[in-house]
């Protein structure tokens, strides 16, 4: 910097030149002036180049997106022309019921075979043949992601057709909505939720899936589950009149279950019980009983039975060979006695149903017309009646009417 006056070269900070005296605070704001506008003029070239590389990069992303979603554009586009056509089939969604008892969703892809679909959300890849591939998929499996709290899950399915020569063709998307399934419980014994027994115990049988948590009358039996999920358990009956059993299923990513039985026993002043093995139907003309009764009290048979046949051991347990006098129902009857108790009366029905090969051994001859005439006197005989069903009339009891002619002229029986 030097002096407007004299030309002397001057430091700055200096507000007097030292060699003429003259002024120089207005040459110091000049200089400041000049600075200010240079520093304004470089930050607004800076400026420039940030804002032009801004623009740079938001319209190299707005390309890139556009041209994006115009590939997959394209590509669904051929896709759905390719559908319209004929070319390719749609894939097909059903619900179904797993092997294994579980709810479930099953989707249908179709190409040649050799093609390979591949879908993005289960990572796997899936080979067409015989035109098709079936993929089972459990609604449970969109529950196991952590922390899931929700009973609905919306299901999205991205998938992609290979062919044998590499080219790949995007699929329609698949989308569907899940509830929280259930826990899968089949009780198959017993059939009825009520149920009446002359036992001490009850074998529940069921089917979970395997590695359900199941408690059993507030017992923990999961233990008890085979690896295809059956299960057995005895259960407790007591002669008080109902007793209440709950089952409840707790398998994972799923709803629990619960289902309630009643078991009734007759109450009764003395323990007296049938062996929960005791069957209630025989093609012989007899059948062996075994049960229970207070060691202490006397036992006696009430209904026909085999002489010499009854046994009682000192713990109480006892059997005879029950008779039947006829065909269907016959009632065995056991009664219990004991000093300053109620009487305990057990009774209940084997229905002796003789094979095919007794009944045809026994049976009588038809002969129509005598049968017609003389009904009365054929009451409680066996014939073979050889004919077709024209009309049911009763299911309980079952009734029918059947025509036994040769030609069917309509020679009917009531039977």
């Amino acid at each position: 910097m030097t002096c407007p006056e004299c030309g002397t070269r001057l430091k700055r900070g200096l507000t007097v030149c030292p060699e003429c005296g003259a002024d120089l605070t207005h040459v110091f704001d000049v200089e400041k002036s000049a600075e200010a506008r240079e520093w304004e003029s470089t930050l607004t070239v800076f400026m420039k180049i940030v804002v032009w590389v801004l623009t740079l990069i938001l319209s190299f992303i707005i390309l890139a997106f556009g041209i994006y979603k115009l590939y997959y554009w394209i590509e669904a586009d051929s896709v759905q022309r390719a559908y319209a056509r004929g070319d390719v089939r749609m894939p097909e969604l059903e619900a179904i019921s797993m092997s294994d008892g579980r709810e479930g969703h099953a989707v249908t892809f179709y190409g040649n075979d050799g093609d390979s679909i591949y879908v993005e959300e289960l990572n796997e890849r899936y080979v067409v043949v015989g035109g098709k591939t079936r993929i089972e998929i459990a609604d449970s499996q969109w529950f196991s992601m952590a922390n899931t709290t929700s009973t609905r899950a919306d299901v999205t399915l991205t998938s992609v057709l290979t062919s044998e020569s590499g080219e790949k063709t995007l699929l329609p998307i698949i989308s569907f909505t899940v509830d929280m399934p259930s826990s899968p419980l089949i009780i198959t014994q017993p059939t009825e939720n009520n149920v009446t027994t002359l036992s001490s115990s009850y074998d529940i049988k069921m089917n979970v899936v395997y590695g359900s948590t199941v408690l059993v009358g507030g017992e923990d039996v999961s233990s008890m589950v085979t690896r295809q999920g059956d299960l057995s358990v005895a259960v407790a009956i007591y002669a008080v009149g109902n007793n209440p059993i709950s089952i409840l299923v707790q398998t994972p990513n799923h709803l629990e279950t619960r289902a309630d039985l009643v078991f009734y026993r007759q109450p009764m002043d003395i323990d007296l019980s049938l062996s929960p093995a005791t069957t209630f139907t025989s093609t012989l003309p007899s059948k062996t009983v075994r049960g229970s009764v207070d060691p202490l009290a006397n036992l006696t048979i009430e209904s026909p039975y085999e002489d010499g046949s009854f046994t009682r051991e000192p713990d109480g347990s006892f059997s005879f060979i029950a008779d039947f006098t006829h065909y269907g129902d016959n009632q065995v009857v056991v009664r219990a006695q004991m000093d300053g108790h109620e009487d305990a009366v057990m009774a209940f029905d084997i229905s002796y149903v003789p094979t095919i090969g007794e009944y045809t051994r026994s049976a009588w001859a038809m002969d129509y017309r005598q049968l017609i005439y003389c009904w009365d006197i054929w009451d409680g005989k066996v014939f073979r009646c050889k004919g077709s069903i024209v009309e049911v009339l009763s299911q309980e009891p079952n009734i029918v009417v059947i025509d036994v002619s040769e030609n069917e002229t309509g020679q009917y029986l009531v039977i």
